[in-house]
């Protein structure tokens, strides 16, 4: 069993040695890299309710530099790991676009100039195509993308290159987490990108699974699927999400606390 333990220094799993039977109700977790641990950091107050699972269902790897960056170029950053990519590069490139708060204040602590941010992809496209840039753009992302944000750039005359920083390697479900998840206990789902959604969808019956999307696009993934719950963040960002998934496991707490 995993459970979140806050430090001085940020959040970490460990093995704990009580009861799992004492906590119900299940949260599974599948973020690859540090995810897990910072979607429990501002949600430690009611995670000590839960058993949490910690089984990320996609590995991320980086890879080699393939083109060469032009040096006034002006990076986009759809996710933490493009720019986590740029810095294994060593890029002096300095100024960027970024999706999500969380990308923005990491890149702003190592010294970029964030010259726009937006929740999500799409939005972050109509604010470059706004802005009229005449730079030409450079998008590191990862192999497996939905929309192709380099080419809707191209199509209103802004250059833009696309460099693949890393991929996504698929994952298994633990088998101790499988059985966990299948015994008929309540579990909730936090689920981030419509590819770790097919991915979860194709390893487990998620049939009674309690799920919180980021958006109407991963809940489509979902569709037929006789879910206990299918709720869609607010916004498509870690807040809204940390909030949705508190909301269920409260709901499911009381409902326990109720029928015990």
């Amino acid at each position: 069993m995993f459970h979140c333990i806050v430090g001085s220094i940020g959040v970490a799993f460990h093995h704990m040695t009580n009861n799992p039977d004492q906590k119900n109700v299940i949260l599974l977790l599948t973020r690859p890299q540090d995810g897990n641990e910072q979607f429990c950091l501002k949600i430690k107050h009611l995670l000590q309710k839960c058993e949490i699972l910690d089984n990320p269902i996609q590995k991320i790897e980086f890879l080699p530099a393939l083109s060469e960056v032009k040096k006034n170029s002006v990076l986009i950053f759809t996710s933490i790991n493009g720019l986590r990519s740029a810095e294994k590069y060593n890029l002096i490139n300095k100024k960027c676009f970024v999706v999500g708060e969380n990308t923005k204040r990491v890149a702003t602590s190592l010294g970029y100039e964030v010259l726009g941010f937006a929740s999500n992809q799409e939005n972050l496209l109509k604010l470059i195509k706004s802005n009229k840039p005449s730079e030409n753009m450079v998008h590191i992302r990862g192999k497996h993308t939905v929309g192709n944000l380099c080419d809707s750039l191209k199509r209103s005359a802004v250059s833009c290159m696309d460099i693949v920083g890393y991929n996504q390697k698929p994952l298994k479900i633990k088998k101790k987490t499988l059985q966990k998840i299948q015994s008929g206990r309540p579990v909730i789902l936090p689920i981030f990108s419509s590819r770790s959604a097919k991915l979860i969808e194709s390893n487990v019956d998620l049939t009674g699974f309690n799920v919180v999307v980021i958006s109407e696009a991963v809940a489509k993934t979902f569709t037929g699927i006789e879910l206990g719950e299918l709720v869609i963040s607010k916004k498509p960002d870690l807040n809204s999400m940390q909030e949705a998934t508190l909301a269920i496991l409260r709901r499911l707490i009381k409902f326990d606390i109720s029928t015990s």
